[in-house]
């Protein structure tokens, strides 16, 4: 599904990482390699695995320069389930959202969007609570 060189991105440095995603007829595995380390972790989809990649690469301080990984970008329930997770709304500051791959490159200018697991989820959960009032 993907093989692809990616952007990881610290306070300190810049690295070179290589993501793949693999679809297993009934799982999806996210596995994230950089320097001498590797995270992989498996899920029902490919946004749930990210997110557990994602969790271990914050010990290292890291963030993955993807869609995914960004403070503005969530899957809906119906993304996960009929779409394995692999697309997301990105929620812009006002307007429609837009549809995005999880695991496409975040530019350089925009790397102020990517944000850490708990701080990507407490910002959904927010939008959510505002959009329900």
């Amino acid at each position: 599904m993907y093989d692809k060189e990616i952007t990881l991105v610290s306070d300190e440095e810049v690295l070179v990482g290589r993501l793949v995603g693999v679809y297993s007829g009934t799982e999806y595995t996210v596995r994230i390699t950089y320097r001498t380390s590797t995270s992989e972790h498996t899920a029902w989809n490919l946004f749930e695995a990210l997110v557990q990649v994602r969790a271990d690469l914050e010990r290292d301080g890291l963030k993955p320069a993807v869609e995914g990984a960004c403070r503005d970008v969530y899957p809906s329930r119906m993304a996960m389930d009929m779409g394995g997770g692999r697309r997301a709304y990105r929620w812009p500051q006002s307007g429609r959202p837009a549809t995005v791959d999880i695991f496409d490159v975040v530019p350089t200018a925009d790397y102020a969007r990517l944000a850490y697991v708990a701080e990507q989820s407490d910002l959904n959960k927010q939008r959510r609570k505002r959009g329900n009032e």
